[in-house]
């Protein structure tokens, strides 16, 4: 079944059926005559309207693709035929048209909520239960998307870190993205890969990426799958199933809200991108490279619309700056399991030789007392080089302090899956 052909109720959203069901002569424009004057009006930018009648308009019409409630001022029953025979065509003539926000078609009037979507990303993994709700949730923002800034198309990014085992129960959760997104023609686009790969020649207004350990792209949020394990497919595949069609639902009509950011908050929005910056861009190295410039009202809008908020609200902020510091640590703290050696090479001389030392000395992964690591290592001229290359270790992940008196030094070499 293809987005612009569904009929059965439970897979239509609430914008569709509030469109088709209870609003007259209300819809999205798709134009079928290159003059733009006759047209059809859908009940959404996916679906075709099931309604036999179409527009024409006596006045200059509506861009094509614009939700707008047309003004009729005459109709006329014209007697059409095609496959299955006869019917009747409804002609309806336009005097005017006006705009309608499609925000205002809300609060949502779904079957599903916010929570029952999130529950249903959490259904392949095993694991801690904070850390499979943040992973549920990166990808609910990551499914919803996040509508277009002033000067660059929408979407979000997601780093993907972690095995290929937990990759796949990733992949399968996002088989709810329709195929018609995984086209680079869709105005929504999706692209989910084990490598990455810029996207170019695409006119959609919205592009999300999800890659698989990704060096090179900047991303806007880094999605951690070490600390889980993943139910086996027939497990969770069943248990999903049963939500398709109404998870499904709930991200169309999350796509046709675009949240606005009030004028009220544009300098908080501007103030926690600098805090960002000052905390965390600075906090040493990560394994991937991170798009601060657009995260807070990327991540910010994202979150309005899984709360389908006709505005943001600084709540949203506030949450999803939460949810990205929680996945940024998490991202920093498995640094070493995702990477090999020659990444010590961004290092300064004195921290490289520190780190090699260790693991020379003292193995990886076994705790050792900080009186013997000063006393075996003499290579530091005072203690204040000694000091600062430990917690340069320490901040790029390579080491961990379980104790005052005590360090592990990290596993750093290649998993092997």
């Amino acid at each position: 079944m293809t987005l612009k052909n569904r009929f059965y109720g439970h897979s239509l959203s609430a914008i569709e059926k509030e469109l088709i069901f209870s609003r007259v002569d209300t819809g999205f424009v798709r134009q079928i005559h290159s003059s733009g004057a006759i047209f059809y009006l859908d009940p959404s930018p996916f679906l075709h309207t099931p309604k036999r009648e179409v527009y024409i308009a006596l006045c200059p019409p509506p861009e094509n693709g614009a939700l707008v409630h047309a003004s009729v001022s005459a109709v006329k029953q014209d007697m059409m035929k095609d496959r299955a025979g006869y019917y009747t065509l409804e002609v309806k003539y336009v005097e005017s048209w006006s705009p309608v926000d499609p925000n205002v078609l809300y609060p949502r009037l779904g079957s599903i909520s916010p929570e029952e979507i999130h529950d249903y990303f959490t259904k392949p993994y095993l694991g801690d239960e904070e850390v499979v709700n943040g992973i549920a949730l990166c990808s609910a923002l990551y499914a919803v998307s996040s509508p277009p800034l002033l000067e660059e198309k929408g979407g979000v990014y997601a780093a993907i870190l972690g095995k290929r085992k937990p990759w796949l129960g990733f992949k399968r959760s996002m088989s709810i993205i329709p195929q018609e997104f995984r086209k680079t023609t869709s105005p929504f686009f999706y692209t989910i890969s084990e490598t990455e790969k810029k996207v170019e020649n695409t006119k959609a207004e919205e592009i999300n990426l999800a890659f698989l350990n990704p060096e090179q792209i900047p991303m806007h949020i880094p999605v951690v799958l070490d600390e889980v394990e993943v139910r086996t497919s027939k497990s969770y595949t069943l248990d999903m199933q049963s939500l398709t069609p109404m998870v499904m639902a709930f991200i169309l009509d999350s796509l046709i809200l675009k949240p606005e950011i009030p004028q009220s908050l544009e300098s908080h929005v501007t103030d926690m991108f600098h805090t960002v910056v000052e905390e965390f861009k600075g906090s040493g190295w990560a394994p991937y490279k991170q798009d601060f410039n657009s995260l807070v009202p990327r991540l910010s809008r994202s979150f309005a619309r899984y709360h389908a908020h006709r505005k943001l609200s600084k709540k949203d902020i506030t949450e999803a700056i939460d949810l990205w510091s929680d996945m940024y640590y998490r991202a920093k703290k498995v640094v070493s399991t995702q990477y090999d050696v020659a990444r010590l090479y961004r290092l300064d001389d004195r921290s490289r030789k520190l780190y090699l030392d260790l693991v020379d000395s003292f193995g990886l992964e076994i705790p050792i007392p900080l009186q013997e690591v000063r006393s075996h290592i003499t290579s530091f001229k005072n203690k204040e080089d000694f000091e600062e290359a430990l917690d340069t270790l320490n901040r790029f992940g390579l080491l961990i302090m379980p104790r005052k008196d005590s360090i592990k030094i990290l596993d750093n070499r290649p998993v092997k899956v």
